[in-house]
């Protein structure tokens, strides 16, 4: 780049000027401009990726450098004494106790004890999904015969004869691959300029076209909307995918001796496997406890707050306090005065002209969600986006009504399609009924598939308990037979 600059330099040096004699004076001092404005340009290309890859490298280990070293006890903390900081101490902290974490968890007591906390985690309703979830993901992640995000494929999206990169995240297994007519592959398709959200979709074989390219190239391709491009020698093809579906068993592999160095990589590993999953789960469930604490502990009064009597916090008092305040104010609404309270207050609310628009919505969207006898997110399908033969995980919510199903062709029905990785975002979709095909993994299993990106494959039921998988259509006809709207999986097995 800087030699490009150089050469345009010396090109506008020997243009001559038209129409007149060239003067030197004025002619050296122009040159002289273009030369100093396009030695500034390339400085700035010199310097400036390597001063924003420093800052942001040095960002990130001041970062863990600051969570990490407060935890170390002072007298095995370097620093303690030594008159200077030493920078990147908090990641070999990290490192060595991911090792130890992994060489503890590797023998019989570790095992022992991973199986205990596994199982106390197992019986915390939300607790045990993250848990498990993240656990299988880091599992796929990390194994060293693992594909997922490892390849990067070309796939036609969202039409025919347009094309869009996406990453394989694996081969499709279980009842998505039983209720489609081709061995499909899972692609995660990103966004642009944020790789980080995108769909899962899952694609026939002979459509991914795997390209000689690395994940890296392939994100900074998507990232940069098409502007950075990936260096090519000339010979680079993209060739279809082979996955077989069934791989034969391997041999058994010969044992050999490790050494020193791929020891410690396999602890260092085993460590992450370890300690990942809890970490981040606690992490999470940590961060919505102290959430709702700071929101509700300072609406209660200091007289009935046991921390203004005790020397420490409670942590999740928040949490107890509101389910004890819902609750109270649940038995007070089934009352006749609550009643009356509740009529006398939405009369008011539907007399202000933009409230009870919003009121009106947030309740009839909690009544049906929160029904028992509602179906809403609680039936998987399966249906055909963005075009034929490509097929992406959904959730019925509902049966379309109104002016939409009459200017529609045929019955259709409400299907929410998420993204990948954040389920809470996605598209609304009118789908005939007929097309939406009915899966029998529950929809916790689903958001697990949608938010690992098809890493997290639920278990196929399919002929387990009579579940035959039916069609959306198939489904709703039943139960009109019932005298109800539409009928879950336990009902549709019954038959």
């Amino acid at each position: 780049m800087v030699d490009n600059l150089d050469q345009d330099i010396k090109a506008t040096d020997k243009r001559p000027l038209k129409g007149k004699a060239p003067r030197k004076g004025p002619a050296k001092s122009l040159r002289l401009a273009a030369r100093i404005r396009n030695y500034f340009f390339a400085g700035i290309l010199v310097t400036a990726p390597i001063g924003i890859t420093f800052w942001i490298s040095w960002s990130l280990v001041e970062a863990i450098d600051g969570w990490v070293t407060p935890m170390v006890p002072p007298r095995w903390n370097p620093e303690t004494y030594l008159p200077f900081h030493v920078p990147g101490f908090g990641l070999v902290v990290i490192f060595v106790a991911l090792t130890l974490v992994g060489l503890v968890a590797a023998g019989f007591l570790g095992r022992v004890f991973m199986r205990g906390s596994e199982q106390m985690l197992n019986r915390v309703p939300v607790v045990r999904s993250l848990y498990s979830a993240t656990k299988q993901i880091f599992e796929t992640v990390l194994a060293q015969k693992s594909t997922a995000f490892r390849q990067v494929a070309l796939i036609e999206y969202p039409c025919r004869g347009c094309w869009a990169i996406g990453f394989i995240t694996g081969q499709t297994v279980g009842e998505v691959q039983r209720q489609t007519d081709d061995m499909v592959i899972n692609v995660f398709v990103p966004a642009t300029p944020n790789p980080t959200t995108g769909f899962l979709l899952f694609v026939p074989s002979r459509d991914v076209h795997v390209l000689d390219m690395s994940v890296e190239d392939g994100i900074k391709l998507v990232i940069s909307g098409g502007i950075v491009a990936p260096p090519t020698d000339g010979e680079r093809t993209a060739e279809k995918i082979e996955i077989a579906p069934t791989p034969e068993p391997e041999p058994e592999p010969v044992k050999r001796k490790f050494s020193l160095a791929a020891k410690l990589r396999n602890y260092f590993l085993a460590g992450v496997l370890v300690a990942a999953p809890i970490s981040i789960t606690f992490w999470l469930v940590w961060k919505f406890v102290s959430y709702v604490d700071n929101r509700v502990v300072p609406l209660v009064p200091p007289n009935w707050n046991p921390e203004t009597y005790l020397p420490f916090d409670i942590p999740g008092l928040g949490l107890i306090v509101s389910f004890v305040g819902l609750t109270l104010i649940g038995m007070f609404a089934a009352g006749f005065m609550g009643k009356l309270i509740m009529k006398t207050g939405e009369g008011l609310l539907a007399r202000v002209p933009v409230v009870r628009n919003i009121y009106s919505a947030i309740k009839q969207i909690l009544e049906t969600v929160l029904a028992q006898q509602s179906n809403a997110f609680r039936q998987v399908v399966l249906i055909e986006y963005p075009r034929k033969e490509v097929w992406a995980i959904g959730f019925l919510t509902g049966e379309s009504e109104g002016h939409v199903q009459s200017i529609t062709e045929g019955e259709t029905v409400n299907v929410f399609l998420p993204t990948t990785p954040n389920p809470t975002s996605g598209f609304l979709l009118f789908v005939p009924a007929a097309e939406a095909r009915t899966l029998t993994m529950t929809v916790e299993e689903g958001l697990k598939m949608v938010v690992s990106g098809g890493i997290v494959t639920p278990p196929d039921r399919y002929g387990q308990d009579g579940i035959v998988g039916p069609t959306a259509e198939a489904a709703r006809d039943v139960a009109r037979t019932k005298g109800g709207s539409m009928i879950d999986k336990e009902t549709v097995a019954g038959e």
